[in-house]
Formats: structure tokens, C-alpha cells, sequence
């Protein structure tokens, strides 16, 4: 009998510890889960607004640079054919130089006078606005958002033409520069400069 006792009273005492090992998790447990809960939830929401603001910066960036380009290469191809006159008429070539606007004339028809289609354009720019002017037609916009717009002119040996009035003959190289600006939310504005460097081959022949 003393024995069975011995035997009865262990087995209460292991199936007590077998109970008490099963209680569960404790209060301090579950604050601790809490907490590395919202610490890991806190990381993973961080990383991803980060990511979401370089794609947006990325993808502003990108599309600054691109209109930015378009707009110079269109002034580019235009001034590259300015002064194309095989019938020698006159006033034909850069006809208006500033530092922030430019209008020039090209016979590309052929037919020996300056017509009210693409052979008068002017280039400028108006608040911020990059404008285009074929002939005395109405100004159509091309680029939105310009902060600069600029033109340097150059001679045949390449040095700056300052008097554009009276030395406008002379020019034979046009460097364009221009700046576009546009918002890229949180990571503000971002601007993009695209330079140019035409070389007017059919000016002075």
C-alpha cells in the first residue's frame, strides 16, 4: 500500500508539471509579440513608401528629360534648315536674334520667296511656355513648364556674337539650352537642362 501511495502521489506530481508547462503564454509574451509586430509592420511600411517615392522621382526624371529633349531636337531641326535659299532672295537667314528668342526664314519649297507656311518660325519663350510661330500665324505652345530658354550665337570661328543687331550676318552657330521643370510629390521639384550646339550649314553660302 505504501507504495501505490508513493507511485499515486509522483503521478500528481508530473501531470501537474505537464499542466503547468501547458498554462500557455503570459501577458509579457504577448506585449513582446505586440511589439516586434508593430516594429516589423512599421520597417515594412517604410520600405515601401520608399520604393513608391524613387519609382515616382524615377519616372518624373525621366519624363522631364524626355520632353525636355523632344523640344530642343524640334528647334534643332527647324534652325539647322534656316538660311536654305537657292534662288538668292533676300532676307532670308536668322532675321531676329536674342538671348531668349530666335526667328529665321528657309526657301524649302524651292520656289523663291518666303511663304506663310513653315518657312518664317519663331521660337521664344512666353511665362513658361517654350512657343513656336510659324509665319504671323497664332503662337502654338510645345513645352510647358520652362524655367530657362536661352540661345548663344557664334561666327564662323566660333566666338560669341554679342552685338546681335548689327553682326547677325555672322552668326553661324546656334547653342540652345533650356530647363524644364515638374514636381515629383513628396521628393519636390526636379529639373532637367538639355543643351544643343546647331550648326547653321547653309547660312553664308
Amino acid at each position: 500500500m505504501t507504495n501505490f501511495f508513493y507511485i499515486y502521489k509522483n503521478w500528481i506530481r508530473f501531470k501537474s508539471h505537464i499542466i503547468e508547462r501547458q498554462a500557455g503564454f503570459t501577458l509579457v509574451d504577448i506585449l513582446m509579440g505586440l511589439a516586434l509586430a508593430s516594429v516589423l509592420m512599421v520597417a515594412v511600411v517604410s520600405l515601401f513608401t520608399t520604393m513608391g517615392r524613387s519609382y515616382t522621382t524615377q519616372n518624373v526624371a525621366a519624363d522631364v528629360q524626355a520632353v525636355t529633349r523632344a523640344g530642343v531636337e524640334l528647334m534643332t531641326q527647324d534652325i539647322r534648315m534656316a538660311g536654305v535659299n537657292p534662288a538668292q532672295i533676300s532676307g532670308v537667314g536668322i532675321v531676329a536674334a536674342a538671348p531668349a528668342n530666335i526667328q529665321f526664314t528657309s526657301d524649302l519649297n524651292l520656289n523663291g520667296t518666303i511663304d506663310d507656311t513653315y518657312e518664317r518660325i519663331t521660337y521664344y519663350l512666353n511665362g513658361d511656355r517654350l512657343m513656336q510661330q510659324l509665319f504671323a500665324g497664332n503662337p502654338m505652345p510645345l513645352v510647358e513648364n520652362v524655367t530657362n530658354l536661352s540661345f548663344d550665337y557664334r561666327d564662323e570661328d566660333d566666338v560669341p556674337v554679342t552685338d546681335l543687331v548689327a553682326d547677325i550676318a555672322i552668326i553661324r552657330t546656334v547653342i540652345i539650352s533650356m530647363t524644364v521643370q515638374a514636381s515629383a510629390g513628396r521628393s519636390g521639384a526636379l529639373q532637367r537642362t538639355y543643351t544643343a550646339r546647331v550648326r547653321c550649314r547653309n547660312l553664308g553660302l
